[in-house]
């Protein structure tokens, strides 16, 4: 069974918005909007573009569901150690991390809090409060 990327939308803060996708989206990784208009996975570099997460996987130039808002509970992709409570941004490592979050507190970066604690090497989702 797999994972939902919404978990509570905490009394309704979320918006779960229609866009297309400009290459291939996967469930829970952070999106930023393209200059042509349509959305991708955030690609880093303590990026202060995200709109919100994508809700589902989605295929190139095919429609796509970002959901959007402030205190929103989510299962987002992350990477790395995770201490509940900490500070998640962009990770701005390799393609393949694109839309990850990883512990970090750049100014202006910051998109969302870990409500779970973890380690692991590879991108798994965790539930988090977006900020």
């Amino acid at each position: 069974m797999a994972t939902e990327v919404l978990v509570n939308d905490g009394g309704a803060p979320a918006r779960i918005l229609p866009f297309t996708a400009k290459a291939a989206l996967s469930g829970g990784h952070a999106c930023e909007m393209h200059t042509d208009g349509k959305v991708r996975m955030d690609e880093g570099a303590a990026s202060k573009k995200v709109i919100g997460f994508a809700l589902t996987d989605a295929v190139a130039d095919g429609p796509c569901s970002i959901i959007s808002g402030k205190g929103v509970v989510l299962n987002a992709a992350v990477t790395g150690t995770v201490a509940s409570g900490a500070t998640l941004e962009v990770d701005a490592g390799a393609a393949a991390r694109n839309g990850v979050l990883k512990a970090g507190a750049t100014a202006g970066a910051v998109f969302a809090i870990a409500l779970e604690s973890g380690t692991g090497t590879g991108i798994r989702l965790v539930k988090v409060l977006t900020i």
